[in-house]
């Protein structure tokens, strides 16, 4: 136990005294003769012990009352139980703030523990004396720093000992539905310890320096982290283990018959008890279906698990399967919000819903850039396409802008350029066949001759069930891209088939024209030209619609000249973003589920879904037993206190000690 005013116990070296001086103060009394004094024993004793020293022996009065003035000298001194991190002369608290950290214990949630905790944590610091006065050998200050994660880490507080600013600062930290990222949490706090404090004075990390995670402990990787200088400890937080989420949510619309719309939804049971709910279908807004569930419990997660409870998401055949896949169709002719919600209340409310924005159904446009290619032509008749418009490469050039573009966006969903290099390129989905389009960072060298296919992507949407075993290509174009360009097919000393996105732009290169193949001579030619334009197209047509995820940056195009873009979050708040030159804005405050608006609207949506659908997240049991790298983390026991100053306690001790004192007084008085 420490004290906050030491120079309070001063005041004992003059009451105590003080007090023991009254009771050796006599008594001037009035003599008087009587014939007896039988009857006069109370007044013998008083005489007798007010002779020096004679009235200290047992008297009960007297100690009672220096018990009174002990505490109250102890109290008005400010106690303060001490922790073991007050020796410690740096201190950084890692207070976890990800979507698990919103599950319900009780009334609060675990953010709010956990915000607790760290409050009561920097309150039992720096409480070594005051100004004027401290014991030898006190612990130095304390200096906290606060860094507070989800998805990415910030520092709510550099290196202070400000008790009092630390404490407003934690009590800020806002919540997010965002993920777990522990890593850039650790790099900033070792980068921070590793630099000069406020006063300059160089600090080694292996000089006492320890950081503190107060977190549920639903960190996934913990065996790819590691601390370099510093030691760590957990603070866990939770108890609740039940929790059901949806996982996954997918729309997609048939290619050939757009108004038809298919819904994927999976939903999983967390918990430790089987479970039995209804999955509700909203279509803005109105129920459209109900599918009963019953999903038997999660097994039981090992002690150092690294996955979520559920694994994969089987189970014991006997049991059943603790997760659920369903499918709904819809005949959906325009566009709409989506909405799949779980009909039960459980610790986490933020995987209880999903929502998607459909898109309004319609085939692609597609514009083909040719002098003449019967290879395509032939290809793009034969595909479900709304319209297919032929220009030859000098038509494009001189084309008026209306008659290719609207609102600074193309007017077709997919422009294919067939040996013809362009920089007329504005925001939309570009195939360069044989061709490179003009931008900075794109070049296409010398022609390579004499070479093979050596690898290509079958896993990549453009390239399912294509086969190039047999195709032999004469020669391709030298491609010269950027490093974030993602190479679908190579050869030996070059890409061959490329895609780059930039500035609002999709742009999917393939280094030689058909006619210098046999590819047109194979059934995979026609099914590239389907998967390419249909991947190109996926915005308006067949391919898979998805959500964000919190966290995920949302890029809007914006419609020509317009200047700012307001967006509307799911807690009702307007944030206003601007766009660059090109009208494409980027909105990066999506740290909570639920529908975006904006205005006017981005690409012909005026809103945006963000779900949860992490599984690290909604499994929220808590986690003990950490274990970052090879380094075990010790498991501190949360403080229970509200404040670590405790002279409440002496207050209350001094006033039944006077009261015991005054009804003891009375009682002598009345015998």
């Amino acid at each position: 136990m420490g004290f906050l005013n030491l120079w309070a116990l001063w005041i004992a070296a003059g009451a105590v005294p003080a007090l023991l001086l009254l009771y050796f103060l006599k008594l001037r009394r009035r003599q008087e003769t009587v014939p007896s004094t039988l009857l006069w024993r109370r007044a013998v004793q008083d005489l007798q012990v007010n002779a020096p020293f004679q009235k200290l022996r047992k008297n009960l009065l007297l100690l009672l009352q220096l018990l009174v003035l002990a505490a109250a000298i102890i109290a008005l001194a400010r106690p303060i139980v001490e922790t073991a991190l007050r020796r410690e002369s740096r201190l950084v608290l890692l207070i976890d703030r990800s979507a698990s950290m919103n599950t319900r214990e009780g009334d609060r949630t675990r953010l709010d523990l956990a915000k607790e905790q760290a409050i009561r944590l920097v309150r039992t610091l720096n409480q070594t004396g005051s100004r004027w006065f401290r014991f030898a050998g006190a612990a130095p200050e304390s200096r906290v720093m606060v860094i507070a994660f989800a998805d990415r880490a910030s520092v709510v507080a550099p290196f202070t000992s400000n008790v009092a600013e630390l404490a407003a600062l934690i009590e800020a930290i806002e919540p997010t539905d965002a993920p777990t990222n522990l890593q850039e949490a650790l790099e900033l706090a070792e980068a921070y310890m590793t630099t000069t404090t406020v006063e300059q004075t160089p600090q080694s990390p292996e000089t006492a320096s320890k950081l503190i995670l107060i977190s549920d402990g639903g960190v996934a990787d913990l065996q790819k982290l590691t601390l370099k200088s510093a030691r760590m400890e957990h603070i866990p937080i939770g108890e609740t283990a039940d929790n059901a989420g949806i996982t996954a949510i997918r729309l997609q619309r048939n290619y050939e018959t757009p108004e038809q719309l298919t819904a994927f939804i999976q939903v999983r049971n967390f918990g430790t008890q089987p479970l039995s709910t209804d999955l509700t279908m909203l279509v803005d807004g109105v129920i459209s279906t109900v599918r009963p569930l019953t999903l038997a419990p999660a097994p039981p997660r090992e002690p150092a698990a690294s996955q979520p409870a559920g694994g994969d998401g089987a189970t014991d055949e006997a049991t059943g399967s603790n997760t659920a896949s369903l499918r709904f169709e819809f005949k959906l002719d325009r566009s709409a919000l989506l909405e799949a919600r779980l009909r039960r209340s459980d610790a986490l409310p933020a995987d209880d819903s999903a929502w998607a924005v459909v898109p309004p159904p319609r085939k692609l446009r597609v514009l083909l850039v040719s002098a003449k290619n019967f290879f395509l032509e032939s290809v793009l008749t034969g595909l479900p396409l709304e319209s297919v418009a032929y220009l030859t490469p000098e038509q494009y050039e001189k084309a008026p802008a209306d008659d290719v573009e609207q609102d600074g966006r193309s007017r077709y969903d997919v422009v294919i350029f067939d040996k013809h290099n362009t920089a007329r390129l504005p925001v939309g989905n570009y195939l360069f066949i044989g061709a490179v389009p003009q931008i900075e960072g794109v070049a296409a060298g010398g022609d390579l001759e004499g070479q093979a296919l050596m690898w290509w992507d079958e896993s990549h949407p453009i390239l399912r069930h294509v086969t190039l075993d047999y195709v032999v290509v004469g020669k391709w174009l030298d491609l010269k891209l950027p490093p974030e360009a993602e190479h679908l097919i190579e050869g030996p000393t070059a890409p061959v088939l490329s895609r780059y996105v930039r500035a609002g732009r999709q742009y999917l290169i393939l280094a030689f024209p058909i006619e210098y193949s046999n590819w047109w001579q194979h059934t995979s030619f026609p099914l590239f030209a389907f998967n390419a334009v249909r991947f190109l197209g996926s915005a308006v047509a067949g391919e898979e619609v998805a959500a964000s995820r919190p966290g995920e940056a949302l890029q809007l195009q914006l419609p020509a000249g317009a200047e700012r873009a307001a967006i509307t979050t799911p807690a009702g708040a307007t944030l206003e973003v601007r766009p660059d030159e090109s009208g494409l804005c980027r909105f990066a405050n999506t740290e909570r589920v639920g529908v975006y608006g904006v205005e006017p609207p981005a690409d012909g949506r005026r809103q945006f879904a963000v779900n949860l659908e992490d599984e690290w997240e909604s499994d929220v049991a808590p986690r003990r037993g950490l274990r970052v790298g090879a380094q075990d983390v010790a498991v501190r026991q949360g403080i229970d206190m509200a404040t670590p100053e405790i002279w409440r306690w002496f207050v209350g001790a001094a006033l039944l000690v006077a009261l015991f004192e005054w009804y003891v007084y009375n009682r002598r008085v009345l015998i």
